[in-house]
């Protein structure tokens, strides 16, 4: 990890500097948004009642599906500093209180300590990237979405704008694109997802492009998630993900979010060194396009459902990076 460690600054190092070889590093100016320059919900914008009923409309057993993985002390953290990241639920006394009353009730309460809004299955706000356009240090060219400065809109106890409690809930189309089960494998860590990846294995599942509608929930399947448990200092070590060219293909398709079964909607380290996590700053930083990682996908595969209503709702801790999740399928 002191390795991975040292990849992620030099990565940050050239996406800051430039680059004169073939395409850009440093994007163009990204603001103001579609939806206008005050603008903090980004793609939600395409949300609304129509996308409420074509989600309903596919729903036709009533089967519920969770899609969350279980929040404990054991999960694999993504630590550029091992040991930084900690979660800790106490419960102290147990029970907490009591017993009170002639009926003696008593009850317990959790006290959490550590990192949360970017651990487990997780949700991204618009707060949580940010790319340097000015300076080292000059956080008056640090934005965010919508060109929102961070000097404008942070400080150390949250964001004044952007936060997760700017989110509204969600209930759209979802659909999954099991690349692994396309390939027949599980993806390897840096293995870039090609669009023609993407075509593929929707045909795969008997679907094509056109099938990905605006404000849908766009998700794909690298079968990494598998190591999640088992092997956590392996599922730590990197991601594979989606190459540039399939995250613009994203964007263009006008999803209201991206969401795998690992912690990065992009391949990390990346096969080329002058890039790290670009579709983070393409999704969250240029479109308004939110992001959910660590998913569970195993029984949408298990029973090959592929498009059905997709529901999540953040917690909204006001100016949080992100929210722990529970995004829920019904088929």
């Amino acid at each position: 990890m002191k390795l991975f460690a040292i990849f992620f600054l030099c990565a940050l190092s050239c996406v800051a500097i430039g680059d004169d070889g073939a395409g850009e590093i440093l994007p163009q100016q990204w603001w103001p948004s579609e939806w206008g320059a005050q603008d903090e919900l980004g793609a939600m914008n395409r949300l609304g009642t129509h996308k409420v009923l074509e989600a309903a409309a596919l729903i036709s057993r009533g089967r519920v599906f969770d899609l969350s993985r279980t929040l404990d002390e054991d999960i694999p953290l993504f630590d550029l500093t091992p040991g930084r990241r900690k979660y800790t639920l106490s419960i102290p006394g147990a029970p907490t209180w009591g017993p009170m009353g002639e009926n003696k009730l008593a009850w317990n309460e959790d006290y959490i300590s550590g990192h949360l809004s970017q651990d487990g299955t997780q949700f991204d706000s618009l707060a949580h990237m940010a790319t340097e356009l000015g300076k080292p240090g000059d956080l008056n060219e640090l934005r965010y979405y919508n060109g929102f400065r961070h000097s404008a809109i942070a400080t150390s106890r949250g964001f004044r704008r952007l936060g997760v409690e700017k989110t509204i809930p969600i209930f759209t189309r979802g659909i999954l694109i099991d690349v692994s089960g396309y390939k027949g494998r599980m993806l390897e860590r840096s293995e870039e997802i090609t669009v023609d990846d993407l075509r593929g294995a929707l045909e795969f599942q008997g679907m094509s492009v056109d099938d990905i509608k605006p404000g849908d929930a766009l998700f794909y399947h690298t079968g990494w998630g598998a190591l999640w448990g088992k092997d956590n200092a392996k599922f730590n070590s990197g991601t594979p993900g989606l190459s540039i060219q399939a995250g613009d293909w994203a964007v263009d398709r006008k999803v209201v979010m991206v969401g795998t079964d690992n912690w990065a909607v992009e391949a990390i380290p990346s096969p080329d060194p002058r890039w790290f996590a670009p579709n983070h700053q393409k999704f969250l930083v240029e479109n308004g396009i939110y992001i959910m990682e660590n998913l569970d996908f195993s029984q949408l595969l298990e029973e090959k459902v592929y498009e059905f209503a997709f529901i999540f709702a953040a917690v909204p801790m006001r100016g949080a990076t992100g929210s722990p999740a529970r995004p829920i399928a019904v088929k």
